[in-house]
Formats: C-alpha cells, structure tokens, sequence
C-alpha cells in the first residue's frame, strides 16, 4: 500500500492491517452472527481468499481475490451460496471466466459473481461461464449489492 501513498488520500478510511496464518480456512472473524475465514490462493503475490458465513441466516459467500484455479478456492467456496470469483483471463495468478465457472461447479456453489473482468468483454465474459456452470451467473457491477 505504500506505493500508493494511500495514508495521504482526502477521507479515506483507517486501515488495519492483521496477520494470518498461511492456513487453509483459518478463522479470522468470530462473532455470533458472522464468521469470516481466510485460505491463501494462487496469485504473484501472497494473497487471501476469504469465507463469509452468515450465521443467524445460515448463508455464505465466498471471494477468491486475484487467483489462478486452485483446490483452496473450491474448498473455501464448497456448498456456498455464492462465490464471487475473479475473471480476468486465464494466466499466471488469475482466471477466466470458465475457470471461474468450474471451480463453482466443483465447490457445489449455489450462484456465481463474476468480478474483475474487462466491461468491453462483458457478453463473451458470460457466455464463457454459463456453458460450464449451471446455476445463476451475475456480472458484478460498481457498487453493486448483495442481499443475504
């Protein structure tokens, strides 16, 4: 982050950083209505993906930050109601969109959230994954929302 200088941007919000372990599914958050795990993925640099379980609704999501296909994401993401998933293209430390399709097919996930993937490409992106992964596939968009 301190290539950014982000410490110097106008109302950016405080930032505190938390060490954890290199640990499949090592539980960073513990409260009675939330759980949130960590698992390392496959990316250029150290990089988490994280499990959210909603407890008192019995749901959960799944995000994959940067990574390339790997057992971790399909394991942080089994029996999920939605994985949000990278889908930049296949290739070093990322996923194309059928990548991201398969590992929600194989984690058993209920939907799919496409993120990080180019706009101008965005029907192609789609199409991509829906010929794997059967259930609802969204493509995130800014801001966008979602209701658990």
């Amino acid at each position: 982050m301190k290539l950014y200088d982000w410490k110097k941007w106008p109302n950016f919000f405080q930032v505190i950083y938390n060490r954890l372990p290199d640990q499949e599914m090592t539980l960073a958050i513990s409260r009675p209505d939330i759980k949130i795990y960590s698992s390392p993925v496959k990316h250029l640099i150290p990089t988490i993906g994280l499990r959210v379980d909603f407890v008192p609704e019995e749901k959960s999501a799944a995000y994959s930050c940067d990574t390339e296909p790997c057992p971790e994401v399909v394991r942080l993401a089994e029996a999920t109601d939605v994985l949000i998933h990278e889908a930049t293209g296949a290739s070093v430390g990322h996923s194309s969109s059928a990548q991201a399709a398969q590992v929600a097919r194989e984690a058993g996930a209920h939907s799919l959230v496409l993120i990080h993937y180019a706009a101008s490409k965005a029907a192609e992106t789609l199409e991509s994954a829906k010929g794997i992964f059967n259930g609802p596939i969204i493509l995130a968009e800014d801001a966008m929302r979602l209701d658990f």
